[in-house]
């Protein structure tokens, strides 16, 4: 499954405010995520919202990331577009729905 336009937004402001690389970056949220129960794929902003400043900030601090507050402020303001365009992504189950529809 591809990951949502969410994650990808998030993943790419860590690396860019911090000096963590695209793959630490991407990795760093990920084990975030799988603590919370969530997954990359379907991650939301409303989710990231939640987990950012009570999840992000140890596994930031176990990186050597010192401007750990003005990151997950950062990501709580998931800029509109990037949830319209995660909202616009097929889900699974919107697929199936259609397969017991009449035509």
């Amino acid at each position: 499954m591809a990951d949502s336009p969410v994650f990808d937004w998030a993943c790419e402001l860590i690396e860019r405010e911090t000096a963590l690389s695209r793959l630490q970056a991407r990795g760093t949220l990920r084990l975030v995520l799988g603590s919370a129960g969530l997954e990359p794929g379907t991650l939301t902003a409303r989710q990231l919202k939640a987990i950012a400043p009570r999840l992000l900030p140890k596994e930031l601090r176990a990186r050597g990331v010192v401007e750990i507050d003005h990151i997950t402020e950062q990501l709580t303001q998931c800029p509109p577009a990037v949830e319209q365009s995660a909202k616009a992504s097929i889900e699974p189950e919107d697929v199936f729905k259609r397969f017991g529809r009449p035509k």
